[in-house]
Order: structure tokens, then sequence, then C-alpha cells
């Protein structure tokens, strides 16, 4: 594993505005590495953030997966109480093209600015350490979901991951209560479905049953 080292906090400096800067590089291309030392300290929420939003943009087949993997780690991380981000050196390597980062994030920034403005530190016994275990596990568990087959099913753990990381970033319980009413909505989604899949997969097997 590998220490992404801290930066300076830079208070002034809005998530927004940071992911706006990242687009700006020499490099024509982005890593992660990169994008983690941009944030310091906010790394676990950034990230987190950063690549649920990537996440929404429309990928080929199985392109959600690549984003699943970093943020099941950095979920892991916060569950654990690691007080910097860790990430593996290869997975540090990983990058995209910065003109498609930079096209993809104009998309985004007007809106998540003017989510960002709602944001503020509030009912601080739900962003505390117990609570970041207990978000990290969830986020966990919607990354995973958001890597299964499911029609639809990534944009809503994605939506919801995004919540929390800004959450995370920000400091806000509001936010977080809002991320557990996505995850519970996802939940609901999952199971129906399931349950949908089930019963289509019984009723063709009683279909060629009664053929035969």
């Amino acid at each position: 594993m590998t220490l992404v080292p801290t930066p300076p906090p830079d208070e002034s400096r809005t998530f927004s505005d940071v992911l706006e800067r990242l687009g700006y590089g020499g490099d024509p291309k982005l890593s992660l590495k990169e994008m983690v030392e941009a944030f310091g300290e906010r790394g676990f929420g950034a990230v987190v953030l950063m690549l649920s939003l990537m996440a929404l943009i429309p990928w080929p087949p199985g392109g959600k997966a690549v984003f699943s993997a970093p943020i099941i780690l950095i979920a892991a991380e916060l569950a654990l109480q690691r007080d910097k981000v860790w990430l593996p050196r290869w997975l540090l390597k990983a990058s995209v093209s910065r003109a498609t980062y930079q096209s993809a994030s104009k998309k985004i920034l007007p809106r998540l600015r003017q989510v960002e403005r709602l944001t503020r530190p509030r009912f601080p016994i739900l962003t505390g350490e117990a609570a970041d275990v207990v978000v990290g596990v969830i986020c966990i568990l919607l990354a995973l979901m958001m890597a299964m087959p499911v029609p639809f099913g990534d944009a809503l753990p994605g939506l919801t991951l995004a919540i929390f990381g800004l959450a995370i970033i920000q400091r806000d319980g509001v936010f977080i209560i809002a991320g557990l009413i996505g995850t519970a909505i996802c939940g609901v989604y999952l199971t129906l479905v399931w349950t949908t899949v089930v019963a289509i997969v019984h009723g063709i097997a009683h279909w060629f049953g009664a053929l035969f």
C-alpha cells in the first residue's frame, strides 16, 4: 500500500473549485494520485464523491466496476478510522484523459455548486468517528451494488454515494440523513428487481414444464 501525503489544507477552496482546477493540469492524463493529493485532508469524502460522480457518466458495460473498486477501498479505510488515504500504488497510477475529465466536469460542476451551497457542518453526532464507521460500511455495500448488472441499478447507488461523499467533506449531518434515505431506496429497488427476476425465471420454468 502507498501512503498519499496530505498537503496543508486550503479552507478557501471548495470541493467544486478543486474539481475544476484538476481539469487544467499540464499532463494530458489525470491520475488518481493527483486527484487524492489535491483534496488533502478531505480525501476520503472527496474521492468517494468524485468517483461516484464519474460513475454516473454513461460508460461501456462493466465500466462502473472500475469505479467501485477504489470506492470500496476508501470506504473500508473510512470505516477503519484511518487518518490518511491509503491506496495501492497500481491504483494510484490509474488515470483518465484530462480532456474527457474536463468535458465531464463542466456538465457536473454547475449542479454540484448549487448543492454545495446548501451544505454546512450540522448535527456533529451524525458525522463523528462512530458515524464514519457506519457510513464506511454502507458505502462499501453501495459500491458493490453499483457494480452489479442491474438495470438503472448503478445510478441510484452512485447518486447516494455522491451524497455521502459530500456529507463527509462538509461534515453535514443533514446530508448523512439524505444518504441513509437514498440507501433505503436503493435497497427497496434492488429487492424489487430481484423479486421480479425470480418471478420471471419461475414463470419461464413453469412454462417449459407445461410444454413437456
